[in-house]
């Protein structure tokens, strides 16, 4: 995208952001006609320019309402992340490093921030993780523990955040449930390390929830590092 593309888009946003959102949050802007006029450039120049805030999940087109300014969904930031692992521009391990990095963030917030319905949900999933016997289920489980983590922060950025990164964040646990998976009682200490972290976040000791939550980290690690032994010995 060049200066002068930035810039149109800019000036887009600029005149969105003077008009009233509606109840849904979203903010209608003038006719293609009239948005065109106040920019001083071409409808076709215009319209180009409205398809990449379209692509970026900033615009909504609604037929025989108009054009809506709103906050894009995640699933740009999905498609993202998920073709950058496929295409090998990012690896497992820096996914894991940034989970772990923002992880434990989202503990020492949670433990101040977090409602009792919060920690039962929690409580909840865990129950559920440790009833599963489907590694798929274990998978969808352990990423929406770390979902409703971050929902117990009470910061929408980092909610964003996790729901951008879910698809590859989802590589990386089910990578790692598939180590443990091999290794005798391993399951056992996964839910243990996740119920320390609960209990943490329920005596309000952000410090505390940050070292158990990279407790939970470096169980996969060390896990990780069992089969590797085995299979060096073999």
């Amino acid at each position: 995208m060049t200066d002068g593309e930035d810039d149109i888009l800019a000036r887009v946003i600029d005149i969105a952001m003077e008009l009233r959102p509606d109840s849904s949050g979203r903010i209608k802007l003038p006719t293609e006609r009239e948005l065109a006029d106040q920019l001083g450039i071409q409808r076709p120049t215009l319209r180009d320019r409205l398809t990449v805030l379209e692509t970026l999940g900033l615009l909504q087109r609604v037929q025989g309402s108009g054009t809506y300014l709103a906050l894009p969904n995640s699933r740009f930031l999905q498609f993202y992340f998920g073709v950058a692992l496929k295409l090998g521009f990012i690896s497992i391990d820096q996914i894991q490093n940034a989970m772990e990095m923002i992880g434990r963030e989202m503990a020492g917030a949670a433990a101040i921030q977090a409602s009792t319905a919060d920690l039962e949900a929690l409580d909840d999933l865990i129950d559920q993780i440790a009833e599963s016997d489907s590694l798929e289920d274990v998978v969808e489980l352990q990423f929406e523990l770390h979902a409703s983590l971050a929902k117990a922060c009470r910061n929408p950025v980092i909610v964003i955040v996790i729901d951008g990164l879910s698809s590859v964040i989802r590589s990386v646990i089910a990578n790692k449930v598939r180590i443990i998976s091999m290794v005798r009682g391993a399951f056992e200490r996964n839910v243990e390390a996740y119920r320390a972290l609960v209990q943490a976040l329920r005596d309000r000791e952000p410090e505390l929830a940050r070292e158990a939550i990279q407790e939970c980290y470096w169980l996969w690690r060390r896990e990780e590092s069992k089969i590797s032994i085995l299979n060096i010995n073999e």
